[in-house]
């Protein structure tokens, strides 16, 4: 079955299987259908991401009270725990033990002494530590302590846009981090560079001519600065003389992927 003949269902199912209520057999056809089809498992992805970001902003809930007893009483756990209470031996209780006339304490078991003997002891421990600090004034100091590396931040995608050639292949896929204002294009399966030609992405605005957002290095993944590329409805990618177009207003070589940016929550 083709579900690019229909529009909208490849991100319709995409969106019911990120969120869990596609089941059963209809399930399994889609996730069969998606090992063969990167289209499909991009929108499952950009499902994804935005999921992710929703449950990041999104507050937290507290259970209502009576949830773990209806848990507890739907899996019987009420009755368990009362048959294994049942089924416990009860020690038996012990008779009280009669009291056993102690001796006098003598000397060593006075309790007035050794209150007297931990007072001066504490007394002996507090000038020895007034000593130890004194000595250690005169040591050389300690360097502080290097601050460990910052962690670099998560990044957090902003947009999305996946480039699809003029089969509907999905070629390329683009995310914008909305914190740092770089643009990551990542290549998919049967995207290729041309040899001797520079491949170039460009941003679509509703109005005026192409904006040139970078030219792509030769394979790999491609990473650069676009402060204003939620600005374009349509991104797309041609094939240019080494180094970029000459002309500054739009592409001269054929464009031979496009596709919508879309906000990714």
């Amino acid at each position: 079955m083709d579900l690019h003949r229909y529009a909208g269902l490849v991100d319709q199912l995409a969106a019911e299987y990120t969120l869990g209520v596609l089941r059963g057999g209809s399930r399994r056809r889609f996730e069969t259908i998606s090992q063969h089809d990167p289209a499909i498992r991009l929108a499952v992805e950009t499902w994804r991401l935005r999921l992710t970001a929703m449950t990041e902003l999104g507050a937290p809930v507290t259970p209502p009270p009576e949830i773990w007893p209806s848990i507890e009483r739907r899996l019987n756990l009420v009755n368990a725990r009362r048959d294994a209470a049942a089924a416990r031996p009860v020690a038996p209780v012990a008779a009280p033990a009669r009291p056993v006339a102690r001796p006098k304490p003598n000397w060593f078991e006075n309790l007035s002494f050794w209150r007297g003997w931990s007072i001066a002891a504490t007394a002996i421990a507090a000038i020895a530590l007034v000593v130890s600090i004194r000595e250690l004034s005169t040591v050389a100091p300690v360097p502080a302590p290097v601050p460990a590396p910052q962690v670099a931040q998560e990044p957090r995608i902003g947009y999305v846009a996946t480039l699809a050639d003029d089969k509907s292949n999905a070629r390329m896929l683009v995310t914008w981090d909305d914190r740092t204002s770089e643009v990551t294009v990542r290549r998919l399966s049967g995207s290729s560079d041309p040899s001797d030609k520079s491949m170039q992405l460009w941003g679509l605005p509703k109005q005026g001519h192409p904006v040139s957002l970078g030219v792509l290095p030769v394979g790999g993944t491609a990473r650069f600065k676009a402060a204003s590329v939620n600005a374009y409805p349509i991104l797309a990618v041609s094939v240019e003389p080494v180094g970029g177009s000459p002309n500054p207003n739009g592409p001269t070589g054929p464009v031979v992927y496009t596709g919508k940016v879309i906000p990714a929550a």
